[in-house]
């Protein structure tokens, strides 16, 4: 059974399902984690303002990154010495490719979903889900590596749930920019119209405990439900900035009010009150959406 949770915007009573992905829930575990920033996320759906950010070159670097483990599967039945611990992998495990199919409900009622990178099966016929990163591995002091863990663990939650096996295998592929050696050697590189960028894999292995997703999951609940604005984190450089938006609005309110006690002009202040009703009506307009 799905968890719902009610939702409540002026008259209007709607009920959606507790729903998270395991990079999402993840992100409660890093240590500039704010419950504050998370009720406003939350209510985004993890959709920020001003978010802008090109992934499209990530994109294609995981599916070149693909294809190279792809080739050595087909061709050998396993993965290269450099991949340890992920060498006795020998085949991609067949499994729902879209985020709205990979899905499970936990114990909780919580729904984890998502579109994992890589699920193989192994020699002894269980499996091994790994997470591809295009970036420079730091292993376990990497910033983001409780929220890449959970991430994993997350997956292979789902993969279990879903009866496609069991995990007993996870972990990170980075595949690292070899910048230095452009750097040395541009010439080299560049050949017939092409830059040759080389990257290294570098793997580190995540522990199947499914027991590290509970406090995540249990402090996702609380933050949701939660019928007031949480505290935020003490120095929380997002609550900062969250801050000084809501004041430059409030600003521009207030600037709207003192010009219409200012002007007696009946066509000026007629436009003053409709660009005010405007405003509020597009906020009532886009909770009633996100809901």
């Amino acid at each position: 059974m799905h968890t719902h949770t009610i939702i409540t915007i002026g008259d209007n009573t709607l009920k959606a399902n507790l729903a998270i992905t395991p990079r999402n829930l993840g992100s409660l575990r890093l240590p500039g984690y704010c419950p504050r920033c998370m009720k406003y996320i939350l209510n985004l759906k993890f959709h920020a303002p001003f978010d802008h950010f090109g992934a499209a070159i990530f994109g294609d670097a995981q599916k070149s990154q693909e294809a190279v483990l792809g080739y050595f599967l087909k061709r050998d039945g396993c993965l290269p010495k450099e991949f340890s611990p992920f060498c006795d992998c020998t085949v991609r495990a067949n499994f729902p490719k879209h985020w709205s199919t990979f899905s499970y409900v936990h114990d909780s009622g919580v729904t984890l979903y998502g579109a994992p990178d890589e699920i193989f099966e192994r020699k002894d016929g269980t499996l091994c889900v790994v997470d591809l990163k295009t970036a420079h591995c730091k292993g376990n002091k990497d910033p983001f590596h409780k929220q890449y863990e959970c991430q994993v663990v997350g997956y292979a939650a789902i993969a279990e749930g879903l009866g496609l096996g069991e995990v007993t295998l996870g972990g990170l592929m980075y595949w690292e920019a070899q910048v230095g050696e452009v750097q040395e050697d541009p010439g080299g590189h560049y050949k017939g119209g092409k830059l040759r960028m080389p990257f290294t894999p570098k793997t580190v292995e995540i522990k199947i405990d499914y027991k590290i997703l509970d406090p995540a999951i249990k402090e996702f609940k609380r933050v949701w439900n939660a019928r007031t604005l949480p505290e935020g984190r003490p120095g929380c450089d997002d609550c900062k900035k969250l801050d000084l938006l809501f004041a430059i609005d409030e600003e521009f309110q207030l600037h709207d009010r003192l010009v219409f006690d200012a002007i007696q002009d009946c066509s000026h202040r007629h436009a003053l009150i409709s660009s005010d009703f405007d405003r509020r009506q597009r906020r009532r307009n886009a909770l009633i959406d996100i809901a």
